[in-house]
């Protein structure tokens, strides 16, 4: 009989754990602090505009970022050409 109430007592243990943690990423949800945040990249051969602004329940923002080739001269110096852009799409 004692080590069937040792089992059940960590079985309970565990789920009041469980529950408790459960219950406290739930509130933290609940309360509208937490939304997913979106990342997309996109490809382009020239520098492009995304719209800042809402869309629907989230708030989206662009940055343009250069993609680069860089070479190194003979003499050690490094040249690098912008060879295309980014357009980063993050909404929160």
């Amino acid at each position: 009989m004692s080590k069937f109430s040792f089992t059940y007592a960590a079985g309970a243990t565990f789920a009041i754990l469980a529950g408790a943690i459960s219950f406290n990423t739930s509130a933290a949800y609940a309360g509208g602090g937490a939304k997913e945040v979106f990342v997309q990249d996109y490809n382009f051969s020239k520098p492009m505009h995304g719209y800042s602004g809402h869309s629907g329940n989230y708030y989206c923002d662009y940055q343009r970022l250069p993609t680069r080739k860089c070479v190194t001269n003979a003499n050690g110096s490094e040249s690098c050409k912008i060879v295309g852009w980014t357009l980063r799409e993050m909404c929160q």
